[in-house]
C-alpha cells in the first residue's frame, strides 16, 4: 500500500464505540474514510452514514449482506454488542478482512481463544481495542519503566473508579448489566494494561466481589419500578430523570435515543430500560470486585473495581527496586519518587482530545499507519496478546463464583480441550 492511499474503513455497530474510532476520519480525511457501515437499527445507521459521509447504497442493516456485497476494504471495525463479536468476527476473519475487534472480544473464553486461531488460519490481522495502551499517561509509564526509572517491578495495585452515574447507565439499566461479567466487560482493559506495564506472564489469580447494593431489597421506602412514577426521585442520586432529562445531550444520555431531542428522550426515560429504578432492575453483573494476581518473578498485583465513586478515574501505584511511581489517568499526572531523594518528579504527558484521554485517536492513528507501512509487528494490541487479559479475566470470575485461586495455564488448557471436545 503506497504512503499516501487513504485507508478504507468498514464499521459494523454504529453506537458510541463505532462512532469513536471513526471520528479519526473527520479530523484525518486524507489519511482514512469509511466506506460502509452496518448496524440493526436504521436510525441509528442513518445518523452515522450522514455524519460520517457514507453513501446511502452501502449502508446494511446485515452484516453478512455487507461483507458478502463489498470488496475494496482495509479494515473492519466491529463494534456491536459483546454477545454478537465472535459471530461477526468470525465472518470477517474468514473472509480474510483485517479486523479491529471493540473489546472485549467474546463473552466466552473459548470463542476469545478461537477469533486468535481464526485470525492466524486465515491469514489477516486481529486487533483488539485496549485504548489504554495508547494513552499519553500510560504510554509514559511504559517509557519510565524500560529506563528503569524505579528498578524492578515488586508490586503493582491499580484501581478503576467508576462513577455511580455510569455504573447506573451501564451495568445496572444499560445494555451490559447481564451481558458479560464486569470484570472482562469492563476491566479487561485495566488487567491488560497491568500485562503490558509488568511485561511478564500471570501465574494465578484470584477474586472477590459482588452485586451487592444495585437490587429490590435496597430500594428506599416508597421507591417506584420506574423513576417518573416515583414519588422519591427528587432526592435521588441515582434518578434517570437527573441523569438524562437535561440540557447536555453528550454521552451517556445520547445512548438512550437516537433522537436526542427533549420529547424523545422523556419518552425513553418513561418507556425503556433507561427509565427503571436502579434498585428494580434485572441487572446480574457486580457493582465491585477485587482481583489479586501473582506474575513470573514473584511479582504481585491488585486491582480494585467499584462502581460507588463521585467522579470517574483509573488510579496506578508501581513499587520497585530503587523507587515508587504513582500517576492519575484523568487528572493527568505522574509522580516518580526514589529511594534516599528527598524531591519527587512530576510528569504531566501531553493531552489530546477524545475519550479514553486520547487513547481512541492515538489507536486509530497507529493502525492507519500500520496499514499503509504493513509493519503488523509494532501493533500493540494484536489478539495474541489482548487475549491474555480476557482469560484472566474470565479466570478472575471463576475464583469469584467458586471461592478458588486459579493457575492460569491450567484454565486455559481446560478451555481448549472443551473446545476440541465441542467440535
Amino acid at each position: 500500500m503506497k504512503k499516501n492511499d487513504i485507508i478504507k474503513l468498514a464499521v459494523i455497530g454504529c453506537g458510541f464505540r463505532g462512532s469513536a474510532y471513526s471520528d479519526y476520519t473527520l479530523s484525518h480525511p486524507d489519511e482514512a474514510e469509511v466506506v460502509c457501515s452496518c448496524d440493526i437499527n436504521p436510525k441509528r445507521l442513518e445518523q452515522f452514514g450522514d455524519k460520517y459521509h457514507v453513501p446511502s447504497e452501502r449502508r446494511f442493516l446485515n452484516a453478512k449482506a455487507m461483507l458478502e456485497n463489498v470488496s475494496d476494504i482495509d479494515l473492519v471495525i466491529v463494534a456491536n454488542l459483546d454477545a454478537g463479536h465472535f459471530e461477526v468476527a468470525k465472518m470477517v476473519l474468514e473472509i480474510g478482512y483485517n479486523c479491529l475487534l471493540e473489546k472485549p472480544m467474546s463473552p466466552d473464553p473459548w470463542e476469545s481463544l478461537e477469533l486468535v486461531r481464526l485470525a492466524k488460519e486465515n491469514n489477516c490481522q486481529l486487533l483488539v481495542c485496549h485504548v489504554l495502551r495508547y494513552t499519553p499517561l500510560f504510554s509514559t509509564i511504559k517509557q519510565l519503566l524500560e529506563k528503569d526509572e524505579i528498578g524492578r517491578i515488586i508490586s503493582v495495585h491499580h484501581a478503576e473508579n467508576v462513577s455511580y452515574t455510569h455504573i447506573a447507565h451501564s451495568y445496572v439499566r444499560g445494555n451490559f448489566r447481564n451481558l458479560s461479567p464486569i470484570i472482562l466487560a469492563k476491566s479487561c482493559h485495566d488487567l491488560d494494561i497491568l500485562n503490558w506495564l509488568i511485561g511478564k506472564k500471570c501465574k494465578k489469580i484470584s477474586s472477590f466481589g459482588s452485586l451487592t447494593y444495585f437490587k429490590e431489597e435496597n430500594a428506599p421506602e416508597g421507591s417506584a419500578k420506574r423513576c417518573m412514577d416515583c414519588s422519591i426521585e427528587k432526592d435521588c442520586p441515582f434518578s434517570a430523570c437527573k441523569q438524562y432529562l437535561t440540557d447536555d445531550t453528550s454521552w451517556p444520555t445520547s445512548m438512550i435515543s437516537v433522537d436526542t431531542s427533549l420529547e424523545a428522550r422523556i419518552k425513553a426515560v418513561r418507556e425503556t430500560d433507561y427509565g427503571r429504578c436502579v434498585y428494580h432492575c434485572d441487572n446480574t453483573v457486580c457493582d465491585h470486585q477485587v482481583v489479586n494476581m501473582l506474575y513470573e518473578d514473584d511479582i504481585t498485583a491488585s486491582f480494585n473495581l467499584n462502581g460507588f465513586n463521585t467522579t470517574e478515574t483509573r488510579e496506578i501505584r508501581i513499587l520497585g527496586t530503587k523507587g515508587d511511581l504513582r500517576a492519575n489517568l484523568e487528572k493527568n499526572y505522574i509522580t516518580v519518587r526514589r529511594f534516599g531523594e528527598t524531591s519527587e518528579t512530576t510528569i504531566r504527558p501531553k493531552v489530546y482530545a477524545g475519550a479514553h484521554s486520547g487513547g481512541d485517536a492515538m489507536l486509530m492513528k497507529d493502525i492507519v499507519d500500520i496499514l499503509k507501512k504493513g509493519n503488523w509487528k509494532s501493533a500493540r494490541t494484536s489478539a495474541v496478546l489482548s487475549v491474555e487479559s480476557h482469560i484472566m479475566a474470565f479466570a478472575a470470575e471463576v475464583s469469584r463464583k467458586e471461592g478458588t485461586i486459579v493457575d492460569i495455564d491450567s484454565f486455559k488448557e481446560k478451555i481448549l480441550q472443551k473446545g476440541r471436545q465441542d467440535e
